[in-house]
């Protein structure tokens, strides 16, 4: 028996009680002629006709199951396998080589439809599978999968009685990131649906209190006031930049190809390196910072940096948080999206053992 963890022996009893009990016995030890009382102690267990609550020692018998044989574990298996097999069959499962829009627009059972050519193309595809879910009379999923894994959902809408635009799947597409010398970001995905981009995020709180009016507006009502709003500390579009991708499971260098701004267009075609840099600013005069001697602010907080933190209110150094995402994204909008890997974009200071100068480096790390 094994009770909490501890194996123990359990005494044969006449009939079975509603309670097991643990025993113990003592053993005397005689060694070079000294008795050790009580040196060996001896525990079992044991039904005992009644069960007490709250007993140190006392169980109760229903709460202990049977150990199964590897060979009654076996038998479940394959009993699980058959039943499975069965429901299998079961299942509705059609190919067609003719389905047309409206078809489809009818289907609301629980179905399975293997489009083969011949059927109308579907976000671009002319091969492509259709689960369709019936979870209710109102709540009804159409799910599209294409041949490269990539997938595409709509729902059916009671209120209107139509069927809503088909969206893709982007919860499943997992990012791979690594860093290759502290600076260089390479980035490994598979296959990306269509209407998806590569976006950078970037973490930012924004506080409770709102500039209403400013010492400087022109409405009286609002001039020096301010109101209050949610607090919010969560990952955003940084300057609406839209990475590059690659073919699927290659690691590649991503590049900037899209921003919201034209004044930012001197990004597109660089690194992140060149896209971050933006994140983490220089402050102070221009002798320090050639020196290395200058402090640095990471945007939008109160977060400094200067050389081993020796000016006030300062640390060594310093970064800020962002993350690559997938998501239906343009320069202007960014739907919620997948999963995000979080890095770190650093600033630090280094001391150059060739030239004895402190220089400023850059880099990132995976969060």
């Amino acid at each position: 028996m094994v009770i909490d963890g501890e194996v123990l022996r359990f005494k044969a009893a006449a009939k079975p009680g509603n309670g097991i009990q643990i025993r113990e016995t003592t053993e005397n030890i005689v060694a070079d002629g000294t008795t050790y009382r009580e040196a060996r102690i001896y525990r079992y267990a044991e039904y005992v006709p009644t069960y007490t609550k709250n007993v140190p020692g006392l169980y109760p018998a229903s709460g202990f199951s049977m150990i199964e044989t590897n060979d009654q574990l076996a038998k479940k298996l394959l009993d699980y396998t058959a039943v499975n097999s069965d429901l299998a069959k079961k299942l509705t499962v059609l190919s067609t080589d003719s389905l047309t829009r409206v078809q489809l627009d009818a289907q609301k059972d629980n179905v399975r439809l293997n489009c083969r050519k011949g059927c109308f193309a579907l976000n671009g595809a002319e091969e492509y599978t259709i689960n369709v879910y019936r979870h209710s009379a109102n709540n009804i999923t159409q799910e599209q999968i294409l041949p490269d894994l990539r997938r595409y959902v709509r729902y059916w809408n009671s209120a209107a009685k139509t069927w809503g635009g088909f969206y893709p799947v982007t919860e499943n597409l997992h990012i791979d990131v690594k860093v290759v010398k502290g600076s260089t970001v390479y980035v490994r995905h598979g296959f990306i649906p269509e209407g998806v981009q590569l976006v950078l995020l970037r973490k930012k709180k924004r506080s409770r209190k709102r500039r209403s009016g400013g010492t400087t507006g022109t409405n009286a009502a609002w001039k020096g006031k301010s109101m209050l709003r949610q607090p919010k500390n969560q990952y955003v579009h940084y300057k609406g930049v839209i990475l590059s991708t690659s073919s699927p499971n290659n690691w590649y260098v991503p590049k900037c190809i899209g921003v919201t701004d034209k004044e930012d267009n001197a990004l597109i075609g660089k690194e992140l390196g060149s896209v971050c840099s933006d994140m983490i600013v220089a402050s102070g005069s221009l002798s320090e910072i050639a020196a290395g001697n200058g402090l640095y602010k990471v945007v939008g907080t109160r977060v400094k940096a200067s050389k081993k933190g020796t000016k006030p209110k300062t640390q060594a150094c310093c970064y800020a948080r962002i993350a690559l995402q997938f998501a239906a994204a343009g320069k202007t909008f960014k739907s919620a999206g997948g999963e995000m890997a979080r890095m770190k974009y650093r600033l630090w200071f280094h001391l150059d053992k060739k030239t004895n100068k402190t220089v400023v480096r850059r880099g990132f790390s995976a969060d």
